[in-house]
């Protein structure tokens, strides 16, 4: 089923004879629309986009000017093999935001979830999950593989190197980077080191009193204390792990394959029990 054209798309607009677009699409001037391309009803597209299929988009998405979405993968091994990337509904990708296609080496598909901000000039990788609500700030850079959970933050200028996984409510901060797991929860600052707990994005979520000063706990047994990290997975488990938000803590440091990072002992303020 070909495109209709109509009053919302612009005349300059190249669209291709396999996109199909929901009548309500706004598409603006010389965006490019090609292959296999699905997008859901009450989406803009803005001037010198560019969607590339096997791509499926749902509903309500902003793409700003500039913006590439679905580009082969920057992979070596990648051989042109028929791969893609789903975004779910509600997200924003602002000027020049990139996303590539994933690869047969991966999950084949990139996959983003809904109401996620992605700003100017940030760019996802192949084969990377994003989550929901998670907030990508401008230039931050997302390597392949890599999982982004629900509600982190990516500050500006900040990398995050491949098959990475950044829990739920993390952040990490402005120029940072990270070659290692950041937890849920866990601020991030610099390279490779935290620094505390998000305690900011733990209070916008609603998180109880109790369950943030259990987090604090957590975060001294890990962090503080020098023990083995399974011993104190397990410490923590067993004193703590009746809180919903410790139990997620845990088990991702468990599932963790490349590990975390260590923390900087000078921020004390960020893990004390208050």
């Amino acid at each position: 089923m070909a495109l209709a054209f109509s009053e919302t798309v612009h005349a300059t607009a190249i669209i291709d004879p396999e996109a199909v677009l929901a009548p309500d699409v706004q598409v603006g001037p010389y965006a490019i629309i090609e292959g296999s391309v699905r997008v859901g009803p009450g989406c803009v597209i803005e001037g010198h986009a560019c969607l590339s299929g096997p791509l499926t988009m749902g509903r309500n998405n902003f793409v700003g000017h500039g913006a590439v979405l679905g580009k082969s993968p920057q992979h070596r091994g990648y051989r042109d093999e028929p791969t893609g990337v789903r975004i779910g509904d509600h997200n924003v990708f602002r000027e020049f935001v990139t996303v590539h296609r994933g690869t047969v080496q991966g999950d084949r598909v990139t996959t983003i979830g809904d109401h996620n901000l992605f700003m100017c000039s940030s760019h996802i990788g192949h084969d990377v999950r994003v989550g929901d609500h998670c907030t990508v700030v401008n230039n931050a850079l997302v390597a392949g593989h890599a999982v982004l959970g629900d509600s982190c933050i990516l500050s500006g200028n900040t990398a995050v190197q491949q098959r990475v996984r950044v829990g739920r409510l993390a952040m990490l901060g402005g120029m940072g980077a990270s070659s290692k797991d950041i937890p849920p929860f866990i601020l991030q600052q610099g390279y490779n080191c935290v620094t505390g707990l998000n305690l900011v994005g733990l209070r916008r979520a609603g998180s109880s009193n109790q369950a943030i000063n259990a987090l604090r706990q957590a975060f001294r047994i890990l962090y503080r204390e020098g023990r083995p990290i399974s011993a104190a997975v397990e410490r923590i488990s067993g004193d703590l792990g009746e809180f919903p938000e410790v139990a997620e803590f845990v088990e991702f440091v468990r599932e963790s394959k490349i590990g975390i990072n260590p923390a900087r002992s000078s921020d004390r303020e960020n893990y004390e029990i208050q």
